[in-house]
């Protein structure tokens, strides 16, 4: 099985800690166990409080064809997640 590592770069309608809150509740948490992903990290920019980054590690496309699918949209958006705009990069090793 290949791991793909997935970079998420977006804005929020929130503040940070709310969605860091939000992330790091175990109901996320137990949802991402069971589709074999790991938060690997959450931050903020330095720069502007409203972007925010997440690293994930998991099976090759999972979190992509995730966050790809438009029934997904209001559950990622729940977080403060601003679907819009997000830019998303994938490395595979």
């Amino acid at each position: 099985m290949t791991i793909e590592t997935t970079i998420l770069d977006f804005q929020l309608s929130n503040t940070y800690g709310e969605y860091e809150s939000y992330m790091n509740a175990e109901e996320q948490q137990s949802m991402f166990k069971e589709m074999g992903v790991k938060t690997f990290y959450i931050g903020k920019s330095l720069d502007d409080p409203q972007k925010a980054t997440v690293i994930f590690q998991g099976p090759e496309n999972v979190l992509h064809d995730i966050f790809m699918n438009p029934e997904t949209k209001p559950i990622v958006e729940a977080s403060g997640h601003i679907y819009q705009g997000t830019k998303i990069t994938r490395w595979i090793s």
